[in-house]
């Protein structure tokens, strides 16, 4: 948003976009600028992006990106840039597949990028950053919210009030405020996926839960030897049994 701190917001979008060559479930793959603060936060990413090391861990510390692991991610990653430019998006850094010495893809921003792109709708798995300018918090919540997928999000701003709010209204299920990734170690809380995300949750008690059978049991204290729903129907057992079920379930006066 337009009042965040724009250093650690870059310094954020820069690692989780391009943290493991981007092939994270949960790194960043799109970011919403507010207009204000657009071309100031462009001018970050592409600095930070732009100094980052690539090539073949020869020892810790020596690169910052490595290469894409299997080949045909690369081909996707490579498609995706070139959807993005095609449709008049623009490379601020990077760009291009590199060969030499492995699979390799350059770190790479893209800016003027809207909802017509593949980079922007489907999952690239790459050290991509496609970042797209918006009027405002409700404009970025709109377009965070058009998409099949729903696993994990962020809201940067100082007023961290109002990003929780914004944070409950993005159809994700993680939504973070000025932090993308720390609730992966907070093993207490669940970590799951909306949408064509998924379905249930790691971590948490619900993490737990699902490895076990759950199995519902009733067993009658009481009762006559036919209940009234049973054959032969009749209308006084239809009304009973309608009766019934209003009072204990029904809502107003229905």
């Amino acid at each position: 948003l337009r009042d965040a701190d724009l250093e650690k917001a870059a310094n954020a979008a820069t690692y989780y976009s391009m943290q493991n060559g981007g092939q994270t479930c949960i790194s960043v793959e799109r970011v919403y600028v507010e207009e204000p603060v657009h071309d100031e936060f462009v001018k970050l990413v592409t600095e930070k992006v732009g100094k980052l090391r690539q090539g073949v861990p020869t020892k810790p510390g020596n690169v910052d990106v490595g290469a894409v692991t299997v080949a045909p991610q690369q081909e996707i990653i490579a498609s995706h840039v070139e959807d993005a430019v095609e449709k008049g998006a623009k490379v601020a850094v990077g760009g291009r597949r590199r060969d030499e010495g492995g699979r390799f893809f350059e770190p790479t921003v893209l800016t003027g990028v809207d909802h017509s792109m593949l980079c922007m709708t489907e999952e690239t798995f790459g050290p991509t950053l496609p970042v797209m300018k918006v009027r405002d918090a409700e404009h970025a919540l709109e377009l965070a919210n058009d998409s099949e997928y729903g696993l994990q999000a962020s809201v940067w701003t100082r007023d961290t009030v109002k990003g929780e709010q914004i944070a409950k209204r993005i159809d994700a299920g993680v939504a973070n405020v000025n932090e993308h990734q720390v609730n992966y170690l907070a093993l207490e809380i669940p970590m799951g996926g909306w949408k064509s995300s998924g379905l249930g949750t790691r971590h948490g008690p619900d993490g737990i839960r699902k490895y076990t059978r759950k199995q519902a049991s009733v067993v009658t204290r009481y009762g006559p030897r036919r209940e009234i729903f049973m054959f032969p129907y009749s209308g006084w057992a239809a009304k009973l049994t309608g009766g019934a079920l209003r009072l204990l379930y029904g809502r107003g006066n229905r």
